[in-house]
């Protein structure tokens, strides 16, 4: 129970301001804010300067404080960089988590100092051709046994590191420990469109990825050999690929393709996804798949289904009202399947300062038996430099 308890903490977190739901904001693709194309990750300067003049509240500046003050107290320390060449950050996230609330016998709850990391970022050249980003920090391990096929397990490790170099603004290459690409990256790391094909906040490998953006598209494809951290016989080795397409100027739909393998498992996922931009910062998202699990010992094949619907309505600047639902059948043979839907609330009162409550119900339905309504609520805390 304490590991199962641990995992639900750990999935839940979200990565710093790798929000694809920001297409309400007119931004289709993620390289106009990370040095990741695929988003996620460190912030390059514009996207520092988007989070303080679009995308947090104004209320708490200064009255006298116009919009190009609030961009040059994006950079780090306050301050607008000195250089060109180097960026440092620091990212920190923390929650409690509140289980069957309400319950006398069954309320728990609890704090977790989920992440500490630290970035450092080399770039050079014109419109930043080539960077280096080394992003390390807390990883916090589940109590009791070690996982097995992790070597060297402790709680501060590398969380992406890789080289790139963009040869025109429209083609670029990467190399390192990163991210795979596929589907939509929403906020919540648990979705079954996220944790289904693995595709969760601790599921980075080390590969090649290629990315090429034009007016209407943006494709994407990227090998791997797994996370080196593992035992080679647990490493998930393949590739993937999405492509994305714009509609009408402010939407997005597209694609993805995954395959990869280890001694023990096969797996292959697909998807197709949809981003439209609502304005005014709001958007709607969605997304189906499938993912297909090929047991090489004993031969057999799970496929499973998921969909998700997700609405991202700004009522004001700085806050944020979600409403998610979302299905999965765990195996597309049998009739049970799972429903989770619930609100919440995102806010940013001032550039470097996000908090977030969301409530989560889910409810199991099977032809064969009945079971109760499961509640949780999250409020979590995130504060990055």
């Amino acid at each position: 129970m304490k590991f199962l308890t641990f995992f639900i903490l750990l999935t839940i977190t979200t990565t710093a301001s790798a929000y694809v739901n920001f297409i309400g904001h007119g931004y289709t693709s993620c390289l106009n804010c990370h040095y990741n194309p695929a988003g996620g990750g460190p912030l390059n300067d514009y996207g520092r300067v988007v989070g303080a003049t679009a995308i947090s509240s104004g209320a708490l500046y200064p009255k006298d404080w116009n919009e190009e003050k609030v961009a040059y107290t994006s950079g780090f320390l306050f301050r607008k960089p000195k250089q060109n060449w180097l960026r440092t950050q620091i990212n920190y996230r923390g929650f409690q988590l509140v289980q069957s609330p309400g319950s006398e016998a069954n309320q728990t709850e609890r704090w977790i100092n989920m992440q500490l990391d630290g970035r450092v970022i080399l770039k050079f050249g014109e419109n930043d051709k080539f960077v280096s980003v080394l992003n390390y920090g807390y990883a916090p391990l589940p109590p009791g046994p070690k996982i097995q096929g992790v070597k060297n397990q402790t709680e501060w490790r590398s969380r992406e590191h890789y080289l790139g170099y963009r040869f025109t603004p429209k083609f670029g290459v990467y190399a390192g420990l990163m991210d795979k690409v596929f589907g939509l990256r929403t906020i919540e790391h648990i979705a079954y469109s996220r944790s289904i094909p693995q595709m969760a906040q601790n599921d980075q490998v080390h590969g090649l990825k290629g990315h090429y953006l034009g007016e209407k598209w943006e494709m994407f494809g990227q090998y791997f050999v797994g996370n080196l951290a593992q035992d080679e016989n647990l490493r998930m080795k393949g590739a993937t690929g999405m492509i994305e397409r714009t509609i009408f100027d402010i939407h997005r739909i597209g694609t993805s393709l995954t395959r990869s393998e280890n001694t023990f498992l096969t797996l292959m996922s697909y998807s197709a996804h949809a981003k439209f931009n609502l304005k005014e910062g709001s958007a709607l998202l969605g997304e189906i798949g499938q993912t297909s699990k090929d047991s090489k010992n004993g031969n057999t094949e799970e496929v499973s289904r998921w969909g998700l619907l997700q609405t991202y309505l700004r009522p004001v600047r700085g806050l944020y009202v979600l409403t998610n639902i979302e299905y999965k059948k765990d195996d597309v043979n049998m009739e049970d399947y799972t429903v989770r839907w619930g609100p919440g609330i995102q806010y940013f009162p001032i550039q470097r300062f996000e908090f977030r409550f969301d409530i989560y119900n889910e409810r199991n339905f099977s032809p064969d038996s009945s079971t109760k309504d499961r509640w949780s609520y999250l409020l979590q805390t995130h504060i990055w430099l």
